[in-house]
């Protein structure tokens, strides 16, 4: 169901909008991965999964998942639910086992959206903290183009090169903080380079 929803709807994009992705090359070819991205509307997941050849596993909320038929259907996208506001061990445990079981984990470490897309709000420890847990590199990207879109406008999807945080290893708030810093400065030089 998801390769075809993902087709089916990166047909219309392309078709209505346009849909650029640059450095698809940087994205693994396999193996797990914390695929980070700005945050500025609901449809950025979308365009992540429309730009991304591999299929990206996120966090939905939990409140999503109390309605049967929407929550089987979540499921089928590989959505997992978060409990929004608190710090959710489980879910943060079943991001980790789906990154060692060799998935993308699409996460947006800003926590919330974000008015505009020529900075980004602080980033929050979530996607440091998973890659140096699990050993597995952050993927950097940035979605331009959606929050404005118009007919024939194209949104872009800009990926970076991967991060390497030196895991896997018990990670402490300095070491979290030092890494989403890191992060940070490679989200910073996408979006120079997109403006």
């Amino acid at each position: 169901m998801y390769k075809l929803l993902v087709g089916v709807i990166r047909f219309f994009v392309k078709l209505l909008w346009g849909l650029e992705v640059e450095g698809l090359e940087n994205v693994p070819k396999e193996g797990g991965a914390v695929v980070a991205a700005n945050h500025t509307t609901w449809f950025d997941p979308v365009a992540m999964a429309i730009a991304f050849e591999r299929p990206i596993h996120f966090m939905g909320k939990a409140e999503l998942f109390k309605i049967p038929i929407l929550r089987w259907f979540l499921f089928k996208l590989h959505v997992f639910p978060v409990r929004r506001g608190l710090a959710d061990r489980e879910a943060i445990r079943e991001a980790q086992e789906r990154v060692s079981s060799g998935e993308l984990l699409g996460i947006f470490p800003e926590g919330t959206r974000n008015k505009t897309e020529e900075t980004m709000l602080p980033l929050q420890g979530g996607a440091a903290l998973i890659s140096l847990k699990t050993g597995a590199p952050i993927v950097p990207v940035v979605i331009t183009g959606v929050k404005h879109s118009r007919f024939r406008h194209p949104m872009k999807v800009t990926i970076g090169s991967t991060i390497d945080l030196g895991g896997p290893k018990r990670a402490n708030k300095p070491e979290i903080a030092l890494a989403s810093s890191v992060i940070s400065e490679q989200f910073s030089a996408l979006i120079r380079r997109n403006n």
